[in-house]
C-alpha cells in the first residue's frame, strides 16, 4: 500500500499494490520505487498525476508475470523483460509515454542489471508527435471571453462592496433599528462572525433570512461563488500569461518592491510550480500595474476598465473581496470561496478550488470539443496562456528559448507576422542597396557627343544642356561627384543650399553624377577607405565607411581595370588633400 498525501488539499489517497502479480521481492522493490515518487522531494504533487505512474508500474508488473520464467528478484530482470513491457503498446505514442513514465519511476535504481538499464534508458523512443496543436484565440473569440470574465468580476465587486458597506453601517449603529437594512446588516454580521446564517429546523434559513432572498443570496453579499473565483483566476491568468494552476494557488499576501512608499506598482507574489522539483518549485511572480500613460488612455476610453486590464488591480480587488471569507475561515489563499453545499463530503462549504469547466458551462460557452458552437469559443486554459504569451511576447515563468521554440514557433499568427517583418526588412535593405547604387555614371561617349550635339547628349543624360556642359567643365563638382542642382536637394527644403556631407550625402543623392574626370579621386578615396578597415574597430568602420565604399565600388565597376589603373597613376596631391579633408570632416557644414 502506498499513501499519497496532496499538499494543496491535504487529501490522502491509497494506492493498493498487494495484488501485483509478481514475487514478493519484486513487489516490495516496485512499492519502494512508487513510495519515492510519492515523497515530499518528488515533483509529483497531485494524486491524479501520481496515478499515471502507478498504472504504468502495474502494467510493468503484469508484463513481468507473463514472461517465462518470471523474475524472482529485481536483479533477475533482463533486457527481454523490458522489451516484453514495451511490446504491450502497439501505438508508438502510447509506447513513448508509458516507457517515459517507467523511466521516471525506475531512475536511479541500482538493483537492475546493466543490460536491463541500457534497454530501458538508452533505447531510442518513437518521435514525439504533436497530435493536438494549441492555437491562440482569434481576436473576436478573445474579446468574448474577456468580456464575460470582466462582467463577472464587476458584478461580484459591486455586490460584495455593497455588503461590506452595509455591514460597516450596522456595526457603527448607523442603520435605523427595525428597518429592513438593519435586519440584513444583522444577518451579515452573524455570517461574518460565525460563517453561517440562522437556520430553521429544515436546515434552510429562518424567516428573516428568507425575507432577504434566502441563504445563498445573503451569503453571496460577503463571499465569492466558485464560478466567480474561477473567473478571477482565469482573468489573472489571461493578464499575466501565468499557468492557471499556478495562479489558482496564489496566497493572499505579497511583498512590495518599493518598500511600501507611494501607490503600489508591482506586487511580488510567491508561487509554486511543483513539477520543477523541490529545488526549483518556488519562485516569485511580479504582478504589475499598468503604466500611468496607458492607464489614463484606458480611463478616458472605458471609464473603470483600467481596473480590469491591470493584473495588480485585479489581484488587489480579489484580496479585497475575499477578505470576509478569510476572516471566517482563517485561510491564507487568495481565491477562497463558498460553495452552495458540501457536495464532496469534505466537511466544509469553504474552498479555494476553482472549476473552469463549470464557469464556462454556466456562462454558455461550449465544451472544448465543440469549439465554435453557436459562435462561441470553448474555454481551454492552454489556449488562454498561448494567446496571452502571443500578446505579451516576453517569457513568463520560463526561459526565452522556451517562449521562442515552444510557444511562439507553433503560432501561425506569429509566423505570419514574423514573415511580414522579415519581408519588410529585406525590402528596406534592398531599397537601400539600390539607392546606394543609384549614382548615375556619365560615360566618355556621352561627353564626346555633347561636344558635337549638346541637345541630343543632354536629352540622353536627362539633363539640361547648360547643366551637362557645366558638369563636364567641373563647375558642379562637390567631392568625388558632380551635383545636378544643389538647391533641389532631397536633404532640405526646395531653394535652400544642400547641407549634406560630401562623403556620405553626395554618394547617396539622386542629384549625383559621376564623370570620367572624377575617376582618379574616386579610386584614391576607395583605396583609402579600404586601407582604414584593418586599422579601425569593426563597428566604427562599418558605421562610417562601409556604405561609401560600396557606393564607390559600384561606380568603379563602370570602368575597365586598365582605366582604373590609369586613374590611380594620375592621382595628385590635390586629390589626396581633398580626400583627407573629406575623411576629417573639414568639408562638412558646421
Amino acid at each position: 500500500m502506498v499513501l499519497f498525501h496532496e499538499e494543496s488539499t491535504g487529501r490522502t489517497v491509497r494506492f493498493d499494490c498487494s495484488d501485483l502479480p509478481v514475487s514478493g521481492p519484486v513487489r516490495d522493490w516496485l512499492v519502494r520505487r512508487l513510495a519515492e515518487q510519492a515523497g515530499a522531494r518528488s515533483g509529483v504533487k497531485r494524486a491524479k498525476s501520481f496515478r499515471t505512474g502507478y498504472q504504468v508500474v502495474r502494467d510493468f508488473a503484469q508484463a513481468l508475470a507473463q514472461c517465462a520464467p518470471p523474475p524472482e528478484q529485481p536483479a533477475d530482470i533482463t533486457a527481454e523483460h523490458i522489451r516484453a513491457f514495451t511490446s504491450r503498446y502497439e501505438d508508438p505514442q502510447t509506447r513513448r509515454t508509458c516507457v517515459t513514465r517507467l523511466r521516471t519511476a525506475l531512475r536511479g535504481c541500482t538493483e537492475l542489471t546493466e543490460t536491463a538499464r541500457r534497454e530501458l534508458f538508452e533505447t531510442r523512443l518513437p518521435v514525439k508527435q504533436v497530435s493536438e496543436q494549441v492555437t491562440a484565440y482569434s481576436e473576436g473569440d478573445w474579446q468574448q471571453i474577456m468580456t464575460a470574465l470582466r462582467r463577472d468580476v464587476r458584478l461580484c465587486r459591486d455586490r460584495i462592496r455593497g455588503g461590506l458597506r452595509l455591514l460597516e453601517q450596522f456595526r457603527a449603529g448607523a442603520l435605523e433599528q427595525g428597518s429592513a437594512e438593519a435586519e440584513l446588516g444583522g444577518l451579515l454580521d452573524s455570517f461574518a462572525t460565525s460563517g453561517d446564517l440562522p437556520r430553521g429546523r429544515d436546515g434552510g434559513g429562518t424567516p428573516e433570512v428568507k425575507r432577504h432572498g434566502g441563504v445563498v443570496p445573503v451569503m453571496r453579499m460577503l463571499s465569492l461563488s466558485q464560478q466567480e473565483a474561477s473567473a478571477f483566476a482565469l482573468l489573472l491568468a489571461a493578464l499575466t500569461a501565468e499557468n492557471l494552476g499556478t495562479v489558482a494557488k496564489w496566497p493572499a499576501v505579497y511583498r512590495r518592491a518599493d518598500g511600501g512608499a507611494g501607490a503600489p506598482s508591482v506586487a511580488l507574489v510567491e508561487q509554486r510550480k511543483p513539477r520543477r522539483g523541490p529545488e526549483r518549485e518556488h519562485r516569485v511572480a511580479a504582478v504589475e500595474d499598468l503604466p500611468v500613460s496607458l492607464s489614463s488612455v484606458l480611463d478616458q476610453a472605458y471609464g473603470d476598465e483600467p481596473l480590469f486590464h491591470s493584473p495588480l488591480r485585479v489581484y488587489d480587488l480579489l484580496l479585497e473581496l475575499t477578505a470576509p471569507a478569510r476572516w471566517i475561515t482563517g485561510s491564507t489563499g487568495a481565491f477562497v470561496n463558498r460553495r452552495v453545499g458540501d457536495r464532496g463530503g469534505q466537511g466544509s462549504c469553504w474552498s479555494d478550488e476553482i472549476r473552469i469547466e463549470r464557469w464556462a458551462r454556466s456562462r454558455g460557452f461550449p465544451p472544448v470539443t465543440r469549439d465554435g458552437e453557436q459562435g462561441l469559443p470553448g474555454i481551454d486554459v492552454r489556449r488562454i496562456r498561448q494567446t496571452a504569451l502571443e500578446i505579451q511576447r516576453h517569457p513568463v515563468s520560463h526561459s526565452r528559448n522556451t517562449l521562442r521554440d515552444h510557444y511562439l514557433r507553433r503560432s501561425r499568427t506569429v509566423r505570419e507576422q514574423s514573415q511580414q517583418v522579415v519581408a519588410e526588412a529585406l525590402q528596406e535593405q534592398v531599397a537601400k542597396a539600390r539607392t546606394a547604387a543609384e549614382v548615375v555614371v556619365l560615360p566618355s561617349r556621352l561627353l564626346s557627343l555633347a561636344t558635337r550635339d549638346p541637345d541630343t547628349a543632354a536629352a540622353e543624360a536627362q539633363l539640361a544642356p547648360e547643366v551637362l556642359k557645366s558638369m563636364a567643365s567641373g563647375e558642379r563638382d562637390t567631392g568625388v561627384v558632380a551635383c545636378r542642382d544643389h538647391r533641389e536637394s532631397p536633404h532640405t527644403a526646395a531653394g535652400e543650399a544642400c547641407p549634406a556631407s560630401f562623403l556620405n550625402g553626395c554618394l547617396n543623392c539622386v542629384n549625383a553624377r559621376a564623370l570620367p574626370h572624377h575617376l582618379p579621386v574616386q579610386t584614391a578615396l576607395y583605396d583609402r577607405l579600404a586601407a582604414l578597415r584593418p586599422n579601425l574597430d569593426p563597428p566604427v568602420w562599418e558605421a562610417r565607411y562601409a556604405k561609401p565604399l560600396a557606393q564607390l565600388r559600384d561606380i568603379l565597376t563602370h570602368y575597365s581595370a586598365a582605366e582604373q589603373n590609369e586613374a590611380r597613376a594620375s592621382v595628385t596631391d590635390r586629390h589626396q588633400a581633398m580626400i583627407s579633408a573629406l575623411l576629417d570632416g573639414r568639408t562638412d557644414l558646421r
